[in-house]
């Protein structure tokens, strides 16, 4: 009996040893992300003592001093990263993106227009630069709107109002709506709203340059595939932005929608694959993965701590 229950001891504090080893590791990235990132990656791959050094010596060497927020961080990490896993660690890496077809270069989803995400932040800025007067205004107004959203969806729930016919009134709302609050803005206050606009897409030009610049050179691509590569995703852009747009048009549902960019962007990554070489693909796949996974602790972190500052 006592033989046993060393047994069951030593084990209990073997696995313990294997988990603080895990988060000692990690704990010596200076940001929780990478903490995160680290410790997620070593328990879900299984990563042996020498890939983990070499995760976490990447992800330091890129990423301390808040390096991990600069344009092509993950690339520089991919490049690295994809020479020391092994290849059964990378074939962990990928199963998500293989199962969920996840594409290799974003599929879009930025563009959703004022009523996602970007929408609401944008939103939430304009209100903080109106007056008491003007947000009290503002508060009466959403409420009133908020109630009819309400109605409809009652109706919709209860079957007296199809979905269709709902669709349409309540987009007649939202924009009703807009207008309401627009007026409530000063032309000094829409000029500024307007510079903030052209600053942030100046800013977030700048920064997807820039990360673009560091994976052409992690990827050592030629002249000729960058030239490929920019209008494969001109091209796939376009078409998914006319999607969208249709779907705003009411033009198609949501079901088409999905399935269309689904299929769009399977075309243009197959078209993708075959302009790298064996190398280029595997350190794209390394950081698709790398990148799906630094989101979802993004996100957590905004959920955690409320807002998130964006």
């Amino acid at each position: 009996m006592k033989k046993i229950t060393l047994l069951i001891s030593f084990s209990f504090l073997f696995i313990i040893g294997c988990e603080s080893t895990m988060h000692s590791n990690a704990n010596n990235l200076e940001s929780l992300e990478l903490q995160e990132l680290s410790s997620e990656l070593q328990f879900d791959l299984g990563l042996s003592k020498s890939s983990t050094d070499a995760l976490n010596g990447s992800l330091n060497r890129h990423g301390k001093k808040g390096k991990h927020r600069e344009p092509g961080f993950l690339w520089k990490v991919a490049g690295e990263v994809s020479n020391q896993l092994s290849d059964e660690e990378k074939a962990v890496l990928f199963e998500k993106i293989d199962q969920k077809e996840i594409p290799l270069f974003g599929s879009g989803k930025g563009n959703k227009g004022k009523s996602g995400k970007k929408g609401r932040k944008n939103g939430s800025e304009i209100f903080r630069m109106l007056t008491d007067e003007q947000k009290a205004l503002h508060r009466s107004i959403t409420e009133s709107y908020k109630e009819q959203f309400k109605s409809l969806k009652s109706q919709v729930e209860d079957g007296s109002l199809s979905k269709d016919d709902a669709k349409v009134q309540m987009d007649a709302l939202k924009d009703a709506m807009r207008a309401e609050l627009d007026a409530l803005l000063t032309d000094e206050q829409r000029a500024q709203i307007e510079q903030n606009k052209a600053e942030r897409e100046a800013m977030r030009k700048a920064y997807k340059d820039s990360s673009k610049t560091v994976m052409i050179d992690v990827l050592s691509l030629s002249d000729e595939q960058v030239v490929t590569f920019d209008e494969l995703m001109k091209e796939a852009n376009a078409a998914a932005m006319a999607l969208f747009e249709q779907s705003r048009n009411s033009e198609i549902d949501r079901e088409t929608l999905r399935t269309s960019l689904q299929s769009l962007f399977s075309d243009r990554d197959e078209k993708l694959e075959s302009l790298f070489n064996v190398k280029q693909l595997d350190i794209v796949k390394v950081f698709t993965a790398l990148e799906m996974r630094m989101k979802r602790h993004k996100s957590s972190k905004g959920r955690k701590g409320g807002r998130s500052k964006g």
